[in-house]
C-alpha cells in the first residue's frame, strides 16, 4: 500500500504517518509513506513520473503554493481512482472537496481514531473495488469488474451487462446474475433490469436515468419498495463520507 502525506507542517505530517504506520501494523498490512512539504514538490514528481501504485493521499488545504485544492484538481485530471483525504483546520470547503471526489476531511489536530476510521473506509472502498463476477459470453469466460457495471438489462433472450466500456452478452439467466450481486450497489428495478445505483443520476416517476442518458425503468407494481431502497442506499452514503 502507497500513501503520499502532502503537509508543511513537519509535526503535523509526522502525526500523521505515526498513525497510519499503527494503522497497518494492527492490521498486519504493509505499507509504504512518502512525505512532500509543499504541493509543488508532490506535483513534480507526480506529473513528470507519476507515482508507483499510488492508493491513498492525505493533502493539507492550506500550504505555501498551491493549496490542497489545486492539487488535488491536478491528481484528477490524471487519476480518478486515488483516494483523497483533506486535512485542515476548517471545513469551509466542502463544496470543492465534492468537486475533486475527496473521501473525507480530517479535521486538525489529526487523532489515531480519526485515521483508524478513515482507512477503515479505505480498505473497504478497494475491497469492493476488486469484486467481479464471472459470465459465459460467445463461449468464453469472462471476469467484469462490479465497479464498472451501470446497469444490466434482458435483451431478447440474452443478458447484456453494460460496463463503462463495452457491453458484454451472456445467457445467465437475470436473477441468478442477481444472487451474485448481493450485498453490493445493484438493485433490481424491474424484472428485465438491474442496475448499478452507483451511476444514478436523477430520478423519475418511472425509471432511473444515468449520466450518459440512458432510463432504467423502475417496475410498476413495486415503485414505492424500489424508490425506497434507492434512498436508502444515498443514505449509507451519506453516512459513511
Amino acid at each position: 500500500m502507497n500513501i503520499v502525506i502532502c503537509e508543511d507542517n513537519k509535526e503535523d505530517a509526522n502525526k500523521l504517518n505515526f498513525h497510519i504506520q499503527k494503522y497497518f501494523q494492527v492490521i498486519n498490512c504493509p505499507v509504504n509513506t512518502a512525505l512532500y512539504e509543499s504541493g509543488d514538490c508532490f506535483l513534480k514528481d507526480f506529473e513528470v513520473a507519476g507515482i508507483n501504485d499510488l492508493k491513498i493521499m492525505f493533502l493539507d488545504i492550506y500550504m505555501p503554493g498551491p493549496d490542497g485544492i489545486s492539487v488535488a484538481r491536478r491528481i484528477r485530471q490524471r487519476s480518478d481512482d486515488i483516494v483523497i483525504i483533506f486535512t485542515t483546520t476548517s471545513l469551509n470547503h466542502g463544496l470543492d472537496g465534492f468537486a475533486v471526489d475527496a473521501l473525507q476531511y480530517l479535521v486538525k489536530p489529526v487523532s489515531y481514531p480519526q485515521v483508524e476510521n478513515v482507512l477503515g473506509k479505505c480498505m473497504a472502498k478497494f475491497a469492493d473495488s476488486l469484486r467481479f463476477i464471472e459470465v459465459l459470453s460467445d463461449r468464453l469466460k469472462v471476469k467484469v469488474l462490479l465497479k464498472d457495471i451501470t446497469y444490466i438489462e434482458v435483451f431478447n433472450t440474452a443478458v447484456v451487462i453494460h460496463t463503462i466500456s463495452e457491453k458484454i452478452k451472456s445467457y445467465l439467466p437475470l436473477t441468478e446474475l442477481e444472487k451474485q450481486l448481493e450485498g453490493s450497489t445493484f438493485l433490481r428495478t424491474h424484472r428485465s433490469f438491474i442496475v448499478n445505483m452507483h451511476y444514478i443520476y436523477d430520478i423519475s416517476d418511472i425509471a432511473f436515468i444515468l449520466a450518459d442518458g440512458t432510463a432504467v425503468p423502475i417496475r410498476k407494481n413495486d415503485r414505492l419498495a424500489v424508490r425506497q431502497a434507492h434512498r436508502d442506499y444515498l443514505f449509507r452514503q451519506s453516512r459513511e463520507e
